[in-house]
């Protein structure tokens, strides 16, 4: 297993939306129902070996390719801060190649980096979901973004309002 693979795993893990998933070379195929299907895989963004973004590609098996984004570390996680002093305002993180290897440059996000990053992976999946065939386990799973959405949009009632609808008007 590479590098890219196994980081592309714990993506793909941490994404409800990715199942059945398949990895060749330095990417990662998953199924999301019907004729489509997503690749993912790390992108640079105009610095040879330096890999800043995750790409997501919706493939249709009859039209071929749907749509695509690229999430930026940079968007995600912003910098982050780090013991290096070299870096005292923190780094925005992402996976180089050198000396014939790979691996994240001076910050390795954790499994909430990761989770966060899946999450927004997972909100932009949703569109391309074939619903019947999410698995059982998963279909009761929401987004992160959509819970945050409906929370804001429905806000709870405050306690005090409700206390006084119990006990009826002020006179």
């Amino acid at each position: 297993m590479n590098y890219f693979e196994q980081e592309l795993r714990r993506v793909a893990g941490a994404c409800g939306g990715v199942i059945n998933s398949t990895f060749a070379g330095r990417a990662c195929y998953g199924d999301l129902g019907g004729d489509n299907r997503v690749k993912l895989e790390f992108v640079t963004r105009g610095h040879a070996d330096r890999y800043a973004a995750l790409k997501a590609t919706i493939l249709n098996r009859t039209e071929g390719e749907v749509d695509s984004l690229l999430l930026l570390f940079e968007d995600t996680w912003g910098k982050r801060p780090v013991s290096n002093t070299n870096f005292r305002e923190g780094i925005i993180p992402y996976i180089w190649t050198g000396d014939r290897k790979n691996e994240w440059y001076v910050y390795r996000p954790n499994d909430a980096d990761i989770k966060q990053l899946a999450a927004e992976l997972g909100a932009y999946l949703e569109v391309f979901i074939d619903r019947s065939i999410i698995p059982e386990k998963a279909r009761g799973k929401e987004s992160v973004i959509k819970t945050i959405r409906d929370a804001k949009q429905n806000p709870p009632p405050r306690k005090e309002a409700s206390a006084r609808m119990k006990s009826g008007p002020e006179l």
